[in-house]
């Protein structure tokens, strides 16, 4: 093994670590300031889509734009020494089918449909331009945190499964299993990422070069090539992940990575005209079918909850990468991914679910987290009102008196009353003498909410012990993020 091959296999070892142990930490409610968000920071595909989206670069992915920068110098050296998910990718393709040579050799071969990525990519940019952003279904990134956050964590002592989150797991899985035919197969058909890197590593000063004089036709870097880019023939700089095994595998030395290297590249990527139009119009066709599917944006709903700090719901989805940062770093497990609370559009995207957790009054470490923005970082005491300013409201309680004890059974509870941490309380209690059915007096407290007071927290529902649907239940009417959502209609 050559030098170059270690110390790739060291950076991609490190990488991987660090992308884990900082999920890791995030899981555990870590209260230390760390960079949970670096790896999303530095991901140009966020960069650009929320860029197409919604206008705006938010300034901590300018990091994203740093590496497209990086990339026209090196090459993809992202994709072969830092994502993770391409290093576990590598390791499954290396555990799951040891090939021989002969195989390893058909198995390298470029194949045409490996351009699958550049369409994906191009309907993914068109329908962000058109206002609905979907990058984060298939960006490396949030597809390995949103399986981790939602299938991997929640199988650890004390953990509950996350709804749906068998889909995001089983997605990632999939990935992973595809390895043991084609090594890294996601990467070289279908990363949508990878496809933006390749766009630019086409112009990369630093590339491989092929003494053509030297070399014996051996096919070794072939054999050891990890992205199919042929450094045989006409070398396809956009498909190289710069791994270096070429150069570590000749035995003539005919290969070397080298700045402005003299070998003309293929002309790559070979892309069909004809289906990239198709493409581009396809995500523009999309973006307004994906906005009212299932009863998205064109249907109000009530119980479509949304983190505190959340901007307005277009706002939100246009700049949500759905890498389920919120979600892993929400300490009560309120927020879950949308399977169909949000419609079609917002699919995976963060809503807070009471019955599962409630937030935490002070608590903001959701808005700390979200890498491109679409929660918004606030204050604890900016949330919680302390700073004599309105509290942010999620939504607001209201009693549904059929179910509640006190007034619907007759049977004393004061549960809500007791959990609501505003100050005033928001959930009030009336004080009654009521006759039973057989004649008995009984003294109730029967519950009210102060619309003006609740800020929507859950933590009512949660502890309701009325089972199933809780006799108390939060709706989104009165949230700051949208003035038009109130529980009466303007006049007029």
């Amino acid at each position: 093994m050559s030098w170059t091959t270690r110390l790739r296999i060291l950076y991609q070892t490190f990488f991987l670590f660090v992308f884990l142990w900082l999920l890791a930490r995030l899981a555990a409610s870590d209260p230390r300031d760390l960079p949970f968000g670096a790896f999303f920071h530095s991901d140009p595909l966020a960069a650009v889509a929320v860029v197409f989206s919604s206008a705006t670069l938010p300034g901590a992915l300018v990091w994203g734009t740093a590496l497209l920068l990086c990339t026209i110098v090196f090459g993809r050296v992202f994709c072969g020494w830092v994502c993770p998910l391409g290093t576990l990718q590598q390791l499954a393709s290396w555990i799951l089918s040891p090939r021989s040579r002969r195989e390893s050799l058909a198995v390298n071969r470029y194949r045409r449909w490996y351009a699958v990525k550049y369409y994906l990519l191009a309907a993914l940019l068109l329908a962000a331009a058109a206002g609905t952003l979907q990058t984060g279904l298939l960006d490396p990134l949030s597809t390995l945190a949103r399986g981790l956050a939602s299938a991997v964590w929640p199988l650890l002592p004390g953990r509950r499964p996350v709804p749906g989150g068998w889909i995001a797991g089983a997605l990632v899985l999939a990935i992973l299993l595809a390895s043991r035919w084609i090594p890294r197969l996601f990467c070289r058909a279908f990363c949508p990422l990878g496809a933006l890197l390749g766009v630019f590593a086409r112009f990369a000063l630093f590339r491989i070069s092929r003494r053509q004089e030297a070399c014996t036709t051996c096919n070794l870097c072939a054999f050891a090539c990890q992205g199919a880019d042929e450094p045989l023939g006409q070398h396809r700089v956009a498909e190289c992940h710069v791994c270096l095994n070429c150069t570590a595998a000749c035995p003539e030395g005919a290969l070397a990575y080298r700045w402005l290297a003299t070998t003309p590249p293929a002309e790559a990527p070979d892309l069909s005209r004809r289906y990239l139009i198709g493409s581009a119009l396809g995500g523009l066709v999309a973006a307004p079918l994906l906005q009212v599917a299932g009863g998205g944006r064109s249907v109000a709903n009530a119980r479509l909850l949304r983190p505190p700090g959340a901007r307005a719901e277009s706002e939100f989805l246009a700049r949500c990468i759905k890498c389920s940062l919120c979600q892993q770093a929400c300490p009560t497990g309120a927020l879950q991914p949308a399977i169909g609370q949000a419609g079609v559009e917002g699919f995976w995207t963060p809503v807070l679910v009471p019955r599962r957790g409630w937030c935490e009054f002070a608590c903001t470490r959701c808005g700390e987290v979200c890498p491109t923005g679409a929660i918004q970082p606030l204050e604890a005491a900016r949330k919680t009102g302390y700073d004599g300013r309105e509290p942010v409201k999620i939504g607001t309680a209201f009693v549904d008196r059929g179910r509640c004890l006190p007034w619907g059974m007759q049977i004393p509870c004061i549960v809500c009353e007791e959990m609501c941490p505003t100050h005033p309380k928001a959930v009030w209690v009336e004080l009654v003498q009521e006759t039973t059915r057989d004649g008995r007096r009984v003294a109730l407290q029967r519950p009210w909410v102060e619309p003006q007071r609740c800020v929507g927290c859950g933590i009512c529902e949660n502890r309701c012990p009325v089972g199933e649907e809780a006799a108390i239940r939060v709706l989104s009417v009165g949230e700051t993020r949208d003035p038009l959502n109130r529980i009466l209609l303007p006049a007029g």
